[in-house]
């Protein structure tokens, strides 16, 4: 997943490099296809719940199995988790076992009496919310919703900052999108919303009217980051965008405020874990080419240690990819995601990074030959 996180108020970040070795330690866990909304753009083609969606018991299985395996904190999404009537008891299992739980949700579903049973019994420490929009008309149709349903975002996410949860929301970049996210960060600055995520939609699942995969993206985002940079109180920025850092935008943003790459991590120190059990490095990438495994048959850290796919994440020069490019050390080879949609291989280059960019714009010299 493409990210910027545009943090207001002071919280974790991390320095560390994706690159540098790591034992498995989190998970993104869709734990059901289940929603009751369409949203137009969807990184799991989100709707009716899967016939074969692990059931409680076996969700509890996967609790006990990760949590042997080192993992302590898990992001848990959809579809729609609250479509689970199993949620609170999955989640407070978790926290039996130590195990953090933090929500992305469309906040439709989301009671007091609800968020009070996650506050009592369980370790759920945060909920991003999908906002998207401030203008109800168009949240109702991106979201393919009731009318009213920004109303109820909204109210959900009161309610869950007077039960004391990190509140955070996220908007799907699209040209529909775009023009009212600077309107976004100034309601966010208002209501003490501690972060505007922005997700750049890769097409692996369903999307609808969205940007071209390799548009410029950083580039359309420049007047939300001087909007940013305009609020009374702002904290700082995170990408999870491997070749961020050597974007012109970036690098004009790092002069003026707090930039931290947190890079791609996905088959790294996490894996996902789809409704029916299978996982993938990558919550984008829950596509049969990029399963490589199944929670309900093989051993998850021998699915991270030794699936060709987290190795290639983890060694990408070694199959291949940007093998001439002195940043992939760093950078990781770009957008796995990416590369698949752009080319069809899961090894292939990511077009979108500005290096390639500027590389396949630069002629090269010609070669003088002596008759």
């Amino acid at each position: 997943m493409l990210d910027i996180k545009l943090k207001l108020t002071p919280g974790h970040t991390s320095e560390r490099s994706p690159l540098k070795p790591s034992p498995l330690v989190s998970l993104f866990w869709n734990i059901t296809y289940a929603c009751n909304y369409r949203c137009e753009v969807c990184f799991t083609s989100a709707g009716r719940r899967d016939p074969e969606e692990l059931s409680t018991d076996e969700a509890k299985e996967v609790i006990r199995r990760t949590h042997d395996a080192g993992v302590k904190d898990i992001i848990l999404s959809g579809g729609e988790p609250f479509m689970r009537d199993d949620i609170v008891e999955i989640v407070a299992y978790m926290a039996e076992m130590g195990m953090v739980a933090r929500f992305a949700s469309n906040g439709s579903l989301l009671t007091d009496e609800i968020l009070g049973q996650l506050r009592d019994r369980t370790l759920t420490k945060s909920f991003q919310i999908s906002l998207d929009t401030l203008d109800p008309v168009l949240y109702q149709k991106i979201h393919r919703s009731p009318p009213g349903a920004l109303a109820v975002a909204l109210n959900s996410l009161r309610r869950i900052q007077e039960h004391g949860f990190h509140t955070t929301v996220s908007v799907r970049l699209t040209p529909e999108t775009m023009p009212g996210i600077p309107d976004i960060l100034d309601r966010a600055s208002a209501e003490g919303w501690a972060t505007v995520t922005i997700h750049w939609p890769l097409h692996t699942r369903r999307i609808k009217d969205g940007f071209p995969q390799d548009a410029d993206f950083l580039s359309l985002l420049e007047p939300v980051f001087e909007r940013f940079l305009a609020l009374p109180k702002r904290w700082l920025v995170e990408t999870y965008i491997p070749w961020a850092p050597y974007h012109p935008v970036i690098k004009r943003l790092e002069q003026q405020i707090r930039v931290v790459h947190r890079g791609c991590a996905g088959g790294r120190d996490h894996l996902t874990i789809n409704p029916t059990g299978l996982i993938s490095p990558c919550v984008c990438l829950d596509v049969p080419e990029a399963h490589v495994g199944d929670i309900r048959t093989d051993d998850i850290l021998d699915v991270f240690n030794n699936s060709p796919l987290c190795k290639m994440v983890r060694s990408p020069q070694e199959y291949g990819i940007c093998v001439d490019c002195p940043e992939v050390g760093t950078c990781g080879g770009g957008c796995r995601a990416s590369a698949f949609v752009l080319t069809g291989r899961l090894d292939g280059q990511d077009t979108a990074c500005p290096i390639w960019q500027t590389k396949k714009a630069t002629p090269r010299a010609a070669t003088h030959v002596e008759p």
